[in-house]
């Protein structure tokens, strides 16, 4: 569902910030489809909507449609509601929906990711519903951690536009955190993976905020709708009084990217690894001792830092035989040309040191992870191979997938098995 007050052509270039909601990824989790429901039904009783002023809102309720038709009361164990059941997690594939951003197996990904290529929205809001560990939160939140996310995008994020929503909420009676769970003794707060498999992730490496939203599975499922709801409006409020800001931001963003990469690529680190580590400071987190509320003083790790990281290069070469590899990159919406015509070219090259594969299977892959040694030459490459430079937005996503290195990229999720071994080149 599109809403906007003045006609919005999908992919047009228009002055108003767009917004992009999705709900039901996970259909045992169906507040968030209830919650933006409530909000479409506002918005379309209400022309004069503020948030239409400046905004072009787009909602995705029931992402997950086929898990969401196979209700059943034992897909979701100890979550308060819905009392007649509910959907599953995984797709009639058997995948989970929100580990399918960069191998982009199921068409509802790759559809999504076509939406995300063609509105490229400035936030996006993904709606889940936790059962983690025992808190007061009504609802916890996150945003992208990859420390190859562009910096500013994560200051804004972190330092600015966080810490007002959750103010506001709390003016309302409704208390939120960082998403995380506890340790053993509640001592340390831990949060998810920084991996562009996420939503949250990948839509920062594609240089927008993103935002993720988990109700609370232990509260009652009108509450968690409420939750959500307050959410999201908070969010979308925020963006409609400081649109202008974030527009700019994020051209900048894109503009700084493709201008370095263009003449100085190497001043761009792109981080392959990355580990989570601690906040300087604790925080008070709100849980609960024997029944009773509790504030804990802990440590927070929420913090990634890059523990491989290369610099961008001018771009990547790729062999013209390499068909499903490119596809992906294209279904992305990264731009990749081709050579016309012969040329000697002055390269880097990757040679395979180890390799680590998966003994059990994962969403249906055996990942892969690689170690190499890096060494430059000078090399015939043949016209039509296909060539993927990096002065453009997207380039921190292109070198995150292609990177041989990567710990999310499609050396890792199988792309190139067949032709990578210990003491050869990787084809890229």
């Amino acid at each position: 569902v599109t809403i906007s007050r003045d006609p919005y052509e999908l992919g047009s270039d228009d002055e108003r910030a767009v917004a992009l909601i999705l709900g039901n990824i996970h259909s045992g989790e169906c507040a968030g489809k209830e919650a933006i429901l409530t909000i479409i039904r506002e918005l379309s009783r209400n022309a004069d909507h503020r948030w239409l002023d400046n905004l072009v809102l787009i909602f995705i309720p029931n992402y997950n449609a086929d898990a969401n038709d196979r209700i059943g009361k034992g897909n979701r164990p100890g979550q308060i509601g819905p009392a007649e059941g509910m959907g599953r997690r995984e797709n009639a594939q058997d995948l989970d929906l929100t580990r399918d951003y960069v191998k982009l197996d199921s068409p509802e990904a790759r559809a999504l990711v076509r939406l995300i290529d063609r509105a490229n929205p400035h936030l996006f809001i993904d709606c889940h519903t936790t059962h983690g560990s025992q808190h007061q939160y009504s609802l916890t939140y996150d945003i992208p951690h990859n420390p190859a996310t562009a910096e500013p995008i994560l200051n804004f994020l972190r330092q600015k536009m966080m810490p007002v929503v959750t103010q506001r909420l709390l003016q309302q009676g409704t208390l939120t955190f960082y998403y995380g769970n506890f340790n053993r003794d509640k001592t340390v707060w831990r949060t998810f993976g920084h991996e562009p498999r996420y939503s949250t992730e990948y839509v920062g490496l594609r240089g927008r905020l993103g935002i993720l939203s988990e109700a609370y599975s232990y509260i009652s499922y009108e509450e968690r709708i409420s939750a959500t709801r307050d959410f999201v409006s908070a969010c979308l409020d925020y963006l409609h009084q400081n649109a202008n800001t974030i527009v700019q931001l994020l051209d900048a963003v894109d503009d700084d990217l493709t201008r370095i990469a263009a003449r100085q690529p190497s001043r761009v680190p792109v981080s392959l690894n990355a580990r989570a580590e601690k906040f300087d400071e604790q925080c008070v987190l709100k849980g609960y001792k024997e029944d009773q509320p509790h504030d804990y003083q802990c440590d927070f790790v929420g913090k990634y830092v890059p523990t491989r990281s290369v610099p961008l290069p001018y771009g990547y070469l790729i062999p013209q035989q390499f068909v499903r590899p490119v596809d992906r990159l294209l279904m992305h919406g990264i731009r990749v040309e081709q050579l016309s015509a012969d040329a000697e070219i002055p390269v880097t090259v990757n040679t395979i040191n180890q390799i680590n594969r998966q003994e059990r299977a994962f969403q249906k892959h055996r990942m892969v992870q690689v170690q190499s040694r890096t060494s430059q030459d000078k090399r015939l490459i043949r016209k039509g191979t296909y060539v993927v430079t990096t002065d453009q937005p997207l380039a921190r996503l292109a070198a995150y997938l292609l990177e041989c290195e990567s710990d999310d990229g499609l050396v890792f999720w199988n792309f190139f098995d067949r032709n990578i071994g210990v003491d050869q080149e990787y084809p890229v």
